[in-house]
């Protein structure tokens, strides 16, 4: 595991997030929220560099879908970092391809397994990258190619861990200089070789997005033909749909997402705020199955969850 490998330094930032709630706030600079497939036995890791024009970043993952990502400012490139496979993008499958995000990328990503990866954040005002469009990319590369870009990465953050020098500018920006040129190079030549996107997963994922606008509107009384109905498609393919962009039917989606819903607001600690009128507000009308599906997703009943946000010392 390359984390052994690390410790915080003059240039490298290494944190232990085992509060799954501080671990969604620090994804706010790409304005993307994680949305665990299960609240309990929370622990991620992630290692942090500054570099001129860039930051790098190393990511132990966890099970849970991904949305947003709104990058006014940034270019992002997402690089596997071990084997695990089953990670999808808007339903596509990423294996051990490079994620290429850039301006308001409307993503939804499934990691069924928690997993190994690097992001580097670029400024877009520091790289002339007009070869990349706005959106999002999956971009394959040879595996040789993407296996010397893992250890460039390995390397330029084991250097970072332990070289007394290494938070000089001079190097610091050859070793930004030398990554950006890397991936520059790679994406290049992957995005010469990419295919046109599926225009049936574009649709699922479409699709998908109408039921998150319905169920923020109104999170009561939607079942799958109503949703469904409002979507203009068969139950079949809405069930079809949900499997492919976030693994799981549409009901279990839908209900885990309301589930956090319910969890922000208790998390807010509002005066007058009960769990009743809460769970009530998002559509959970008994309220012991409430509770029940509430403990089994965080680890904790609702009632302790608004008590520590008004008792935050106790929590």
């Amino acid at each position: 595991m390359l984390f052994q490998h690390l410790f915080t330094s003059a240039a490298l930032d290494l944190q232990h997030y085992t509060d799954l709630d501080r671990f969604r706030e620090s994804e706010r600079y790409a304005r993307a929220e994680s949305m665990p497939l299960m609240g309990q036995s929370f622990s991620v890791m992630r290692a942090g560099l500054a570099l001129p024009s860039c930051r790098l970043s190393l990511v132990r993952t966890f099970p849970r879908i991904i949305t947003g990502y709104d990058l006014s400012d940034q270019l992002i490139v997402v690089i596997p970092m071990n084997d695990v496979s089953s990670a999808r993008l808007n339903g596509r499958a990423i294996k051990q391809s490079l994620i290429l995000m850039k301006g308001k990328a409307n993503c939804t990503v499934l990691e069924p397994q928690g997993r190994l990866v690097a992001i580097v954040s670029i400024d877009r005002r520091a790289v002339d990258w007009a070869h990349v469009e706005d959106g999002y990319s999956l971009l394959t590369m040879p595996a040789p190619e993407l296996l010397q870009l893992q250890l460039q990465i390995s390397q330029l953050l084991k250097l970072a861990a332990v070289d007394d020098d290494f938070p000089e500018r001079n190097s610091r920006r050859s070793s930004a200089n030398a990554l950006l040129d890397r991936l520059n190079d790679s994406i290049v030549s992957a995005q010469q070789k990419a295919s046109d996107r599926n225009a049936v997963l574009d649709r699922y994922k479409w699709i998908i997005d109408r039921v998150d606008e319905m169920v923020k509107l109104n999170p009561m009384n939607l079942d799958n033909r109503k949703l469904a109905d409002m979507a203009g498609v068969s139950v079949r393919t809405l069930q079809t749909a949900s499997f492919a962009i976030c693994g799981s039917g549409v009901y279990h989606y839908i209900r885990l997402k309301r589930l956090w819903s319910v969890r922000r607001q208790l998390r807010t600690g509002a005066p007058g705020l009960t769990v009743k009128a809460s769970a009530h507000a998002n559509g959970f009308w008994h309220q012991s199955e409430f509770s029940s599906s509430y403990l089994a997703v965080f680890g904790e009943l609702p009632s302790l969850t608004l008590e520590n946000a008004r008792n935050p010392e106790r929590g």
